[in-house]
């Protein structure tokens, strides 16, 4: 193949979209199947509750896992560090209600260890997040 002079080869004009566009799609399926798994911190068996409110959008919440580990925000921690943080959130933020989410497994007094802490930091609205329980009859108290 022997370069000749009439034959010249101009540049491309256009560019060929059509595999940005298959991994902008790709990458949009990814996002879409990660992001419900990210907003949701970790796995909780939640006790039930036929009666309560949803105060999720506005409250800070600290979660304990099966096993006893603590979550705030996005990171796990020991029971020293929660407490630190709940207090320098409490400086700017402290009329905001901490939902505690407790697997329904924990024991007890790891669940008043961290309330404790939350009220010690400076909170005075702490509650629990529970699932919603099936519809069951009233309960007579007669």
């Amino acid at each position: 193949m022997a370069f000749t002079p009439g034959s010249r080869r101009g540049a491309m004009a256009d560019i060929n979209m059509t595999p940005l566009i298959d991994v902008m799609l790709v990458l949009l399926i990814i996002f879409m199947i990660a992001a419900p798994m990210m907003t949701t911190g970790v796995d909780v068996k939640l006790p039930e509750s036929r009666t309560g409110r949803n105060l999720e959008s506005e409250a800070l919440t600290v979660s304990i896992t099966f096993d006893g580990r603590l979550q705030f925000g996005q990171a796990f921690m020991p029971l020293p560090v929660l407490a630190n943080q709940l207090k320098a959130k409490a400086q700017s933020d402290g009329k905001r209600p901490v939902l505690v989410r407790a697997d329904h497994n924990v024991p007890y007094g790891r669940v008043i260890q961290v309330v404790d802490a939350i009220r010690e930091a400076g909170f005075t609205q702490v509650g629990f997040v529970t699932a919603a329980a099936p519809a069951a009859p009233p309960i007579d108290l007669r």
